[in-house]
């Protein structure tokens, strides 16, 4: 997605042409040109053309696209919307040089010369003309196709069928496991003595196994109440999609006593409350995404004391909390165990038992840690490897590849689909928050205050009223955990998060949008050469047993982190490329490194410098200590 490419541009053309800045940058323009005096403006008419562009990619469901066509367009608005960054930071360098008073001038010691205000006005006029020329090709070209061709609008039952396709219900009972002490407590909440309407929760990160869960206790329930629906909700809802589904369960499609395709939102919401008044009723509404939907369904779903009970999946804590304690299950990955005895029953359906081969075991080993629990790629994974021949060098060579298979593979895509929606829904604050995570190493435990810090000086997090940067950047780290993207592994004595960390199918998923957006890539040099990604604006380095790939640097580079606590003395000098002038994270925490070079000095735009763990003392070019 582009939108958080433009978003971090606008709010940085929005510092550009803030009043502060402006106050500071007249003296400075008054001086010059005409045409660099009218530099703010410029900068204003492309902030208004990228708000436009990001409006345009959120509220456009692209039916009857050129596939093709919309994304190559959307990769130039990227680079055009990262070049406008480069060139805003460029600029309130330059007015800050002049004006020692600028508050967040840096006082890290900077080069004599950079680029003249007059090669930032050309930038600004360059950037401008393209992005009107795109706006012009997408009207010619990301135009619907002609209408012999065009590809309809899905209504909500062919959505509805194509997001059952991809959950497996059926699962056979003997195959389920872990899920026991899950089953019993949603089963106790059923049985409960209390006649009041009691709404049941059961939420957990996507592909977990609620829906396996919830649909295996609703078919052996379903004779102990008057009548039941099961209603698959997802982000493609519309009410009166819902409430014709639900009658239709509730009365049977036979049934003749009105017709409610005939029926408005109205009629239909009162038809439910009546049907609803005189029965006990179990209702299921599968994958809940927003509380404000959930909020339309419970002003429906009526009390009438006989004990009836309200089922509800999702995969945010927000939604679950409306039931209440005691009502609420949350579904947590499998253990290894469990993990593994899944795969094997999905893997080797045909074998005795069940058993893994020898000769196979340490691949299937591997397979199933990469799945790290998670039921929806153990069953997907283990029934695909169960149609291949029991040959480890060929489940070796799928193993090496399966984030290539998840995407590519017609039998896999549902698992990329179903993870991938809940980066896809996320609100666009927290989506770079979201990916740079990925840039830790596998199984890492990442510290709060140490991401904090690093989304701040990044610039992802924007000021909220009178909090502070620090409590904002907190808010969004509660808010990716309470959607399951991001899964707590300590908390202090206060209950505040400590340590983090991503699942590893959800990581890998990350790394690949990542490269796509040219976001950032992960330098793992162990199998040979690394992919090279056009326009690489971030780099962490994982592996490295050779120098840095020059191939690897980008005029564009903001970030270069690394994890690579063995390398060479003399090979990390390599991490300050000459050319990334733009440079705003350095973290070389834990590397064997004793002086810092003074090319450090021409980073203008060096906001984070970490050297924890190193055995520098000073850096001596800029009288700055470390302590």
């Amino acid at each position: 997605m582009a939108e958080t490419a433009i978003l971090l541009a606008v709010n940085k053309i929005g510092i550009a042409v803030a009043g502060e800045t402006l106050k500071f940058a007249r003296p400075l323009l008054a001086k010059k040109s005409e045409r660099i005096a009218a530099l703010q403006n410029d900068m204003k008419l492309i902030r208004n053309e990228l708000e436009l562009i990001h409006a345009f990619l959120k509220g456009n469901n692209r039916n009857g696209w050129k596939v093709g066509v919309i994304e190559t367009w959307i990769r130039q608005v990227r680079r055009l919307a990262y070049d406008m960054e480069d060139v805003v930071d460029q600029f309130i360098y330059i007015v800050g040089k002049h004006n020692k008073e600028m508050p967040w001038k840096n006082h890290i010691k900077k080069p004599q010369s950079l680029d003249s205000l007059d090669k930032i006005t050309h930038e600004v006029k360059r950037i401008n003309q393209e992005l009107q020329q795109l706006s012009n090709r997408r009207d010619r070209w990301t135009n619907p196709i002609d209408d012999e061709t065009d590809i309809p609008v899905a209504n909500y039952e062919t959505e509805q069928e194509l997001y059952l396709s991809s959950h497996n219900y059926s699962i056979n009972d003997e195959e389920l496991v872990g899920i026991d002490m899950n089953r019993s407590a949603l089963i106790e909440s059923l049985h409960s003595k209390d006649h009041l309407l009691r709404i049941i929760a059961v939420w957990g990160m996507g592909g977990i196994g609620k829906s396996t869960l919830v649909n295996n206790v609703y078919k052996n329930e379903v004779s102990n109440f008057d009548c039941c629906a099961w209603v698959s909700v997802s982000q493609t809802y519309k009410m009166e999609d819902i409430w014709k589904k639900l009658l239709r369960d509730i009365l049977g499609k036979d049934n003749k006593e009105f017709d409610a395709e005939m029926m408005n939102y109205t009629e239909l919401r009162m038809e439910v409350m009546k049907i609803l008044d005189k029965r006990r009723y179990l209702i299921i509404f599968d994958d809940i995404w927003t509380a404000a939907v959930l909020f339309k369904i419970r002003d429906v779903i009526v009390d009438n004391g006989l004990g009836s009970r309200v089922i509800i999946t999702t995969r945010t804590e927000e939604v679950a909390s409306i039931a209440e304690d005691g009502y609420k299950i949350k579904v947590e990955p499998l253990n290894n165990h469990d993990a593994w005895l899944l795969f094997c029953r999905k893997a080797f359906q045909k074998i005795e038992n069940h058993i893994c081969p020898l000769e196979l075991n340490q691949c299937s080993m591997d397979i199933v840690h990469k799945c790290d629990g998670l039921p929806l790629a153990l069953v997907a994974i283990g029934s695909i490897l169960s149609l291949k021949s029991k040959n480890s060098k060929e489940w070796r060579l799928f193993y090496n590849q399966l984030i290539w298979e998840l995407h590519n593979n017609e039998n896999l895509n549902h698992v990329e689909k179903i993870l991938s929606l809940s980066y896809k829904y996320l609100p666009d604050c927290l989506k770079n928050c979201f990916l740079y995570c990925a840039m830790f190493p596998e199984d890492y435990l990442i510290q709060r205050k140490r991401l904090i810090r690093l989304w701040i000086a990044e610039g992802f997090i924007e000021q909220k009223g009178a909090c502070s940067l620090e409590d904002v950047a907190e808010g969004y780290l509660r808010e990716l955990v309470k959607r399951s993207m991001l899964q707590v592994v300590m908390r202090n004595n206060f209950d505040r998060i400590k340590s983090v960390r991503m699942h590893d199918l959800v990581r890998e998923l990350a790394i690949h949008q990542s490269a796509k957006e040219s976001f950032s890539t992960t330098y793992d040099d162990t199998h040979g050469v690394v992919q090279v990604i056009p326009d690489l604006r971030r780099v962490s380095v994982l592996r490295c047993n050779k120098c840095i790939q020059s191939s690897i640097y980008s005029s564009r580079l903001r970030t270069i982190i690394a994890f690579h606590t063995s390398m060479s003395s003399s090979s990390w000098f390599s991490f300050i490329p000459s050319g990334s002038k733009y440079l705003a994270v350095l973290d070389l925490s834990g590397l064997p490194i004793e002086a810092i070079p003074n090319s450090i000095g021409v980073l203008f735009n060096l906001r984070f410098l970490c050297l924890n763990d190193t055995n520098v003392k000073e850096l001596q070019s800029f009288g700055i200590y470390k302590h």
